[in-house]
């Protein structure tokens, strides 16, 4: 699995969410949201890849 996926996405999310808003539970549960995205892309792109 390529684990710089979800966490990138994660980071960039945070950031994201928090500069404008200036609200780290907004910002804390957009990652987290962006976590388990990335994750599932990343397991997704995984066995896309087993296949070929």
């Amino acid at each position: 699995m390529n684990w710089a996926l979800p966490i990138g996405v994660t980071i960039g999310t945070f950031i994201g969410v928090y500069l404008p808003t200036q609200s780290f539970s907004q910002a804390l549960s957009g990652a987290l949201g962006a976590f388990v995205v990335g994750i599932v892309t990343s397991l997704i792109r995984k066995r896309r890849a087993q296949r070929n």
